[in-house]
């Protein structure tokens, strides 16, 4: 099961227990989104089709139990070889949801945009619901403390919308969830990138343990990081101090050559005579050897480096 799907498993637990005009908010979001309408010689009707039996099968009980509206169940397998379960509900649910009406003629009318969103809180938090489960996928990295089986994908949560008005409109009514939005060639995208933002939203939607697993993955990121920055921070102080050793050799190895060393004062000879063998040592272990400072060995170094540069 992918991250997305375990979201929507978490959701689904808590719509199936759904009721009133939470309900109903519910399924306006599925059925506005993903839903069809269509007509035959019986009537009209609305259609939901998905992969997930569980979210249809809620979708079939949320229907009847709170609206009293019947919806029919049936399945078939695609061109891909993939089950899709099909939900038709019967016609009267568009005009108890808002999405139909009809006029002084009889003729249908499709609800204003505007008169679908709830204003309770409870509901606003059961429409974003249906709307994550029906037409959103989010992916967040998934990382190991020792590095092993990262999966280097982005913080990415979206909806996805073939009705342009309808995601504006869901992006103004959730504005404190920050949605950016970006045009796709069947519609709307409203996308989240920022892993806090993610987190909110897991909030909202009430899939706390969807935001456990992200503070997880967080924690776990950022201990590895603290952890490379420390060793990187360590090989790049060895490589200073075998560069530097490197040049202090030189300088020695010049001094003996040229004779100048044998009249060097005796804490010269003495710092010199350790650094030669003890090669890789660094400049504290060198000041502890002398029961010198690390600055008082440095400043040893400095001065035979400058004589052997004469």
């Amino acid at each position: 099961m992918t991250f997305s799907q375990s979201v929507k498993s978490e959701i689904l637990k808590s719509a199936r227990n759904l009721k009133g005009r939470s309900a109903a908010s519910f399924l306006t979001a599925v059925l506005k989104s993903v839903g069809s309408l269509t007509l035959d010689s019986s009537g009209y009707a609305f259609c939901l089709e998905s992969d997930n039996a569980d979210f249809a099968k809620i979708c079939q009980n949320l229907s009847f139990s709170e609206l009293n509206v019947v919806a029919d169940m049936s399945s078939s397998v695609n061109s891909k070889k993939k089950t899709v379960f099909r939900c038709t509900f019967d016609g009267a649910i568009g005009e108890k949801l808002g999405l139909t009406s009809r006029d002084g003629d009889g003729a249908l009318i499709f609800g204003e945009i505007e008169t679908l969103f709830p204003t309770e809180q409870d509901c606003l938090r059961a429409f974003l619901q249906g709307l994550f489960v029906a037409c959103g996928s989010v992916v967040i990295p998934t990382d190991t403390l020792d590095g092993n089986a990262v999966d280097r994908a982005k913080y990415h949560l979206e909806l996805r919308f073939t009705d342009s008005a309808f995601a504006n409109r869901v992006s103004e009514v959730y504005s404190e969830l920050s949605f950016r939005s970006t045009p796709r060639k069947n519609g709307v995208i409203l996308y989240l990138k920022d892993s806090e933002k993610i987190a909110d939203f897991f909030v909202y939607v009430n899939a706390m343990s969807a935001k456990l697993n992200l503070e997880n993955v967080l924690v776990a990121r950022s201990v590895r990081n603290a952890s490379n920055r420390q060793t990187n921070c360590t090989v790049a102080n060895i490589e200073k101090s075998i560069a530097a050793a490197s040049k202090q050799l030189q300088a020695i190895a010049t001094l003996r050559q040229t004779g100048v060393f044998d009249g060097l004062p005796d804490n010269l000879k003495d710092i010199a005579t350790l650094r030669e063998k003890y090669p890789e040592a660094n400049l504290d272990e060198i000041a502890d050897m002398l029961h010198i400072s690390k600055s008082g060995a440095n400043h040893r170094f400095a001065k035979l480096i400058e004589l052997a540069k004469k």
